[in-house]
């Protein structure tokens, strides 16, 4: 799954830090930056700057760190279990 999805599925409309983020990215779905399914390599670098263009504070950018590497462990197990399966 996306970050975007991901943090829909897990955040979205929760009274938290990540749940903000998540209603913000909610709130911007248009122009929010979605990686693809399985792709994190230069994903995380490209929504960070775009969370700092868009003048994210620094709350806000450690909230995004904890999510993404929350969201790739989740995503890199999903995928391994995939390929366990599928094998």
């Amino acid at each position: 799954m996306t970050f975007y999805t991901y943090m829909m599925r897990n955040h979205s409309g929760q009274d938290t830090p990540a749940g903000d983020l998540a209603d913000d990215m909610k709130w911007d779905k248009e122009n929010f930056p979605r990686n693809g399914v399985g792709k994190f390599d230069g994903w995380h670098s490209l929504i960070r700057r775009y969370l700092e263009r868009e003048g994210a504070c620094y709350d806000c950018l450690r909230v995004f760190e904890e999510c993404w590497r929350d969201y790739e462990l989740t995503e890199r197990r999903r995928l391994k279990m995939k390929c366990e399966v599928g094998a």
